[in-house]
């Protein structure tokens, strides 16, 4: 089914991230998220020839690395706007700036116009690390009946759909893949290929502050309905926001490491 249907037929309007509710320290946060959680996977990999190709461990590393620098910027223009809507929103007409609201202002109207274009990439980029992710698992799960390794939606779809993937040694991997891992495709994939790959039905975006005043959301409304006479007369929203899929993806990285150590070992 199409993932738009499958929004459709949600009760709910909004779909997709919940926002982060708490407070963003710029620094801590992108410290946190730009650990590499595979780094004691890909050693004990032991390939000495990692160091002078670019293969499956080469292209992962450049793919996480390009996801770290999407995220960064991403971050950014949050605790950016979050200082604007906090110092700059409500300053009354007849103060002059201060020399930190004139800096803040010129970093705003400098940084600002790129907003859009971070949060694609971010999607993009985080889409290719996945795939990235997945085509080191042909280095632990071997024979039986084997899904792709190229690609994460065609490797979890296989998992999901046949009666018995891989091994039965590996059903947590399975299970895992099939089950925890939703927020690829609502609201990763979707965002990717329904709007922003390739040609798609009319549609809203816009970025705002949802539930929390932490978290800069940004918004992409669809008909609730096909062909509605009304274009938005009912509609459902996809929420995206980079720190919700920043926790995602450091969930399933710390996961990942962990279960293919295990089975290594």
């Amino acid at each position: 089914m199409d993932l738009r249907d499958i929004i459709r037929n949600q009760s709910s309007v909004v779909v997709g991230h919940k926002a982060v509710g708490n407070s963003l320290n710029f620094n801590k946060e992108t410290e946190r998220f730009s650990k590499n959680h595979l780094e004691k996977l890909l050693v004990l990999f032991n390939d000495t020839s990692a160091e002078f190709t670019n293969g499956d461990i080469g292209r992962y590393l450049q793919a996480y690395s390009w996801y770290v620098l999407c995220l960064k910027r991403a971050l950014k223009h949050i605790s950016l706007s979050r200082r604007v809507q906090a110092g700059l929103r409500y300053h009354p007409r007849n103060v002059k700036y201060s020399s930190y609201h004139k800096e803040l202002s010129h970093k705003y109207r400098e940084f600002n116009q790129y907003i859009e274009l971070d949060y694609q990439n971010l999607i993009i980029h985080s889409c290719i690390l996945l795939d990235r992710v997945i085509t080191l698992t042909r280095r632990f799960i071997v024979g039986g009946n084997l899904p792709s390794f190229t690609s994460f939606n065609k490797h979890k779809q296989f998992l999901k759909k046949s009666p018995n993937p891989l091994d039965m040694n590996h059903h947590a991997y399975v299970k895992y893949i099939s089950t925890e891992t939703d927020w690829f495709e609502i609201p990763l994939k979707v965002l990717r290929d329904k709007f922003l790959m390739h040609s798609s039905e009319k549609y809203m975006s816009f970025l705002g502050w949802g539930q929390s005043n932490w978290d800069l959301e940004m918004v992409t409304v669809i008909s609730a309905e096909k062909n509605q006479d009304e274009l938005f007369r009912k509609v459902r929203a996809i929420n995206f926001t980079p720190r919700r899929l920043a926790r995602d993806i450091e969930t399933f990285l710390k996961w990942y490491s962990n279960y293919a150590i295990t089975t290594l070992n």
